[in-house]
């Protein structure tokens, strides 16, 4: 590796926005709005092909695609998770959804390791995982 290739000690990264893939750009967004809480930050096009929605400090990208991307039997099998989200009060966060038309691929569950968390599964077929902040290991 050249000394230009080598990352730079300041250099940080600050951030990361999944991109999820719709079919349906006004369906993903009314699903993102009303049932998970996302607010659209801005949608392109005419129609749209492309959006982002946030909630809190997380941002979603969606983008519009005419066929399937995903892999639906590795999608079933939980295999093509799309985004990992982290929440301060999973607990909390899995009551707010329960409470709505929210298609639950895993229910609130603690793993082996002591992670507690959630997946959902959007109108698409992509995989959400919520979780707790891991506890630190300080």
């Amino acid at each position: 590796m050249s000394a230009s290739e080598e990352p730079s000690e300041s250099a940080q990264l600050t951030a990361a926005y999944p991109q999820l893939f719709t079919a349906d750009m006004e369906r993903a967004a009314r699903f993102y709005g009303e049932e998970l809480g996302f607010g659209v930050r801005f949608l392109f096009g005419d129609p749209p092909v492309y959006a982002q929605s946030s909630r809190d400090a997380v941002r979603l990208n969606m983008r519009f695609v005419s066929a399937p991307v995903l892999d639906r039997e590795a999608a079933e099998r939980g295999e093509l998770l799309a985004a990992y989200l982290e929440s301060d009060d999973i607990e909390g966060l899995y009551r707010e959804f329960a409470g709505k038309d929210v298609d639950f691929y895993l229910r609130l569950t603690t793993k082996p390791w002591g992670l507690k968390g959630f997946i959902v599964r959007d109108p698409d077929g992509n995989l959400l995982n919520f979780s707790e902040i891991p506890p630190s290991d300080e």
